[in-house]
């Protein structure tokens, strides 16, 4: 990463000097404070000195300063795949800020130089003097320049990725800007590839430039390939030209400005699909074999387009739309302006898409072209301003497309992703005291964030909350932006000072800690609902929350507006008679830990009338599995089978227990209906393990479970093999030869936890095939029960699996690559055991005074066994010095 460190300016931002100068004014107190003490000290006749504690220096990581402003850069690069290393030129256009200028300082990561010069402007060139530090050119220019006169660079380089210090983070597992991917073609299960990540600063490991995202400019870049590769950038192809010697040079140009770091280039041997929105060319480049799975896999793409652009009021502006997959990619997706860069986890066939598709990526990736792109955060601190948008947009999308339910579940799954993080770190949204500018890549912009744009959405309603929207991306179209921007914009349109709402949630952490009780007093008609906060609030705010609440009476509904203000709020409401359901956050709107203490009846009612799917499914949660049969909440988990929306049939699945036990003969065709027949596989496979446990020896089951053999989905087949194999191990060896071919990882994985217990020489080239076919998480739980495996087996198997895992780990990446070591790790523990064990028979046999011949064999399988041992750690010493090798 770049260490460049940029000094804090007091004449800050209005949103920033309160917090800089009262810093800066206590450090000087105490800093006098000190002094004086020490001082009063020394001048004393004691010899002690008070301990006096200096105050650590405040990290404060402010807007990086502008001095000169990025206009437009030109590349031509070309690819050295042997010593993966990309030779280019760079010709970048700039003028300075505000002030003059007479240098530029530009960030150039681990480069060879060749040449630094001035372009004239009749195209000659002037050598500039300039000094480098592997990290920062700094550049004397020929003549001081005014901030409206414009001046051109020219840098001959050479990029060095594989010379770079590895860093990353969580987010973005690899920093070095420019990946090859099987430069030398020794990997069959890849293509050569060549592709770029540029967040946050590493498109400076491959070009020159100023790694500021404030910057933006507008570009054009000549890639030079193959003649049989197929080039990707940003912008529109306007030529490629064959070199006549076996090469090509693409011609790429993005006339929009955008910010550094989202420039990038890709290139391999992609199937390209073309589509389009209105005029506009929208277009996915894919492995080939994934081909016919292209339109299934990215086919909503112009849809999405189509609903953000109408959505927000402003128009995608961008020259075209692609979206390439790459191999070993280092994070889930980018969104660089007109070309996403996603992962393999999208080349999905028919059965993986149905168990599951990325289209959250999709919408996420495409949204940022409005937040990120169009109006970037003017700092990593401001990082809410990209990622909480392209998260909400994964709501928004799913509410137009699949309806409310849907998008509430997805909801409910971010707020539970950011309830588990906060458990070790919550943060302010908007921080400016990040120890790396990665560490805010974390569930907290993400998840978090897009929860507060949603509770924003709710408090001003859909009409202000677009025009807000609208009127931020306009005002700072092709612009920078922090979060102040954005909370000016929602109080233009809505007339009203949010300051209180910002302070709280983007410019504070925590959340709310909610227990609501109820009391009804029959004598006087009223209903009191006592509403407490419980955070700790020596750590946490106490929230100002506005809240709709639903009343439900003599079967009508009333929303009344309350505000949680105080720890601890009492409301009360005089009624004729007990209302059937006190709905607090009627809307499901706030981010919170909530213990609600309704009564069974209460949710029973909540269920039937209450009409959001977190409704529903709270209602079925609270009441759990702990009911009698027959009642009325096991009338509502029955009904439950039968909702609309598959999460709750879910969920009714998973606590129908009670209820069913009572009434197996009423509740069997509707669960063997659901495991044929339901639209959603994870129903179809919940429903298989439902059938599996409680009707284990009836043959409709049996049937059924076979049956779901066939199913097109591989997590229903997984289901049902699993339940085979636990009741009927012969028929399932005999069914697992049939299934060795699918493609499907859940398939795979139940046959290798089968040959597992079954470790016969015979079953070791199943997983010799299937470790090659399998990719990510997949492969590595294969990987680790292959491990147990080879412990089993003869040490002709165990040759070839330690050759196949060691190739699994050099091929693999991340949380799949770990996996594989772990099983390398856990084998080596277990054949070090049995050196240990054969060394003591050798020494037994010595004291029992046995025969020689008898001690020379023991003795010769100890050392046999115990150079294997070597051998096996030299390997996995080797793999974690190389790490993965991506190609």
């Amino acid at each position: 990463m770049n260490t460049r460190e940029f000094l804090i300016n007091i004449s800050l931002a209005p949103s920033k000097n309160t917090l800089m100068r009262n810093f800066i004014f206590l450090s000087v107190i105490l800093f006098l404070y000190s002094c004086s003490t020490s001082e009063k000290t020394s001048s004393s006749q004691s010899t002690e000195k008070p301990a006096v504690k200096i105050p650590e220096p405040q990290t404060y990581r402010a807007t990086y300063t502008m001095l000169n402003d990025l206009v437009h850069t030109k590349l031509e690069v070309k690819f050295d795949w042997q010593k993966m290393q990309l030779n280019g030129k760079a010709t970048i256009t700039l003028h300075p800020h505000f002030y003059a200028q007479d240098s530029l300082v530009l960030n150039a990561r681990g480069m060879d130089l060749h040449e630094v010069s001035l372009v004239n402007t009749d195209g000659s060139k002037t050598k500039l003097a300039y000094t480098y530090d592997d990290l920062l050119v700094r550049i004397r220019l020929n003549h001081t320049y005014k901030s409206e006169e414009r001046f051109t660079v020219f840098i001959d380089y050479t990029s060095k990725p594989e010379d770079l210090v590895p860093g990353g983070s969580r987010a973005i597992t690899k920093d070095k800007g420019l990946y090859f991917i099987n430069a030398d073609g020794s990997n069959p299960e890849k293509p050569k590839q060549v592709w770029t990540q540029g967040e946050t600063e590493s498109n400076s490991a491959w070009f020159p430039t100023i790694e500021n995202p404030q910057q933006k400019m507008t570009q054009e870049i000549y890639i030079t390939v193959d003649t049989a590769m197929t080039t990707v950038s940003n912008g529109l192809l306007i030529t490629s030209s064959d070199n006549h010697d076996g090469t090509k040079t693409d011609y790429w140009k993005q006339s929009l400005p955008a910010a550094p770091y989202l420039t990038m280039i890709a290139a391999g041997d992609f199937a390209v699909i073309k589509d389009k929105w209105r005029n506009i060319e929208v277009s996915y480049y894919l492995d080939k074999k994934y081909a016919k799975y292209g339109r299934m896999i990215f086919g909503n793409t112009p849809e999405m387009i189509e609903h953000f652009s109408n959505l927000l009021g402003v128009n995608y502006v961008w020259e075209k739309y692609a979206q390439v997959v790459v191999y070993d990619y280092v994070s889930g997706a980018m969104e660089n302006t007109t070309a996403v860069i996603h992962g393999t986890n999208m080349l999905q066939d028919s059965s993986d898409y149905i168990d599951g598709n990325y289209e959250d990526y999709i919408s996420h990736e495409l949204f940022h072209h409005w937040f990120g792109d169009l109006v970037t955060c003017e700092s990593w601190s401001n990082l809410t301003l990209n990622e909480s948008f392209a998260n909400y947009a994964e709501y928004l999308w799913r509410e137009y497309k699949y309806g409310r339910d849907d998008a509430d579940r997805e909801n409910q799954a971010d707020q539970a992703v950011y309830l588990l993080v906060a458990k070790s770190s919550d943060p302010d949204l908007v921080r400016f005291d990040y120890n790396d500018r990665e560490d805010v890549y974390d569930g907290i912009s993400y998840n978090k964030g897009g929860r507060i744009l949603h509770m924003l959405r709710k408090y001003v309603g859909d009409d202000a909350f677009f025009a807000s929207l609208k009127l931020y991306l306009e005002t700072h179209m092709f612009g920078a932006a922090e979060a102040h921007d954005l909370r000016l914009a929602f109080e233009k349109v809505s007339g009203e000072d949010l300051n209180w709402f910002f302070n709280e949630w983007y410019f504070n952490h925590g959340h709310p800690v909610i227990e609501i009780n109820y009391d009804w007093n029959d004598s006087t008609k009223t209903e009191t609902v006592t509403v407490e906060q419980k955070q700790d609030f020596e750590k946490n705010p106490l929230f100002r929350i506005p809240l709709r609440t639903d009343i439900y009476h003599e079967g009508k509904v009333e929303h009344k507006q309350i505000v949680l203000e105080r720890a601890k709020e009492i409301f009360e409401w005089k009624y004729n008679s007990k209302p059937d359901l006190i709905n607090i956050d009627g809307e499901r709107m706030l981010l919170c830990e909530k213990k609600d203490n309704k009564s069974s009846e209460n949710y029973v009612f909540q269920f039937y009338h209450a009409p959001l799917y977190m409704d529903r499914f709270e209602s079925l949660n609270k009441t759990g599995s702990e009911y009698e049969a027959n009642s009325p909440s096991g009338k509502m988990m029955e009904d439950g089978l039968n909702d609309r929306y598959y999460n709750i049939r879910m969920q009714a699945l998973k606590n129908i227990g009670n209820q069913l036990k009572a009434n197996k003969d009423k509740l069997k065709p509707v669960i063997l209906g659901l495991a044929a027949h339901d639209s959603a596989a994870v129903v179809r496979s919940q429903a298989i393990k439902t059938l599996g446990k409680y009707f284990k020896d009836d043959k409709d089951v049996q049937l059924a479970i076979e049956e779901a053999l066939k199913d097109i989905s591989y997590n229903v087949q997984a289901s049902a093999f699993k339940l085979i194999a636990e009741n009927d191990q012969p028929r399932a060896l005999e069914l697992a030869r049939t299934l060795e071919s699918s493609n499907g990882g859940d398939v795979l994985n139940a046959i290798g936890n089968l040959y597992r217990e079954e470790p016969k020489d015979a079953n070791n080239a199943f997983f010799l095939d299937a470790l090659g076919r399998l990719r990510g998480s997949e492969r590595g739980t294969l990987a680790e029960t292959y491990g147990k495996f080879l412990k089993k087996v003869s040490v002709s198997s165990w040759e070839k699996g330690v050759d196949e895992l060691e190739a699994a780990a050099r091929y693999s990446t991340g949380y799949g690559r770990r996996k594989v070591m772990n099983a390398l790790e856990d084998l080596s523990k277990d054949i070090g055991s049995k050196v240990d064990d054969a060394n003591t028979k050798v020494d037994d046999l010595k004291k029992n005074n046995s025969g020689q011949n008898e001690i020379d064999l023991a003795k010769r399988d100890a050392d046999d066994l115990s150079k294997r041992l070597d051998a096996l750690k030299d390997r996995i010493k080797k793999l974690q010095e190389k790490k993965s090798q991506g190609r």
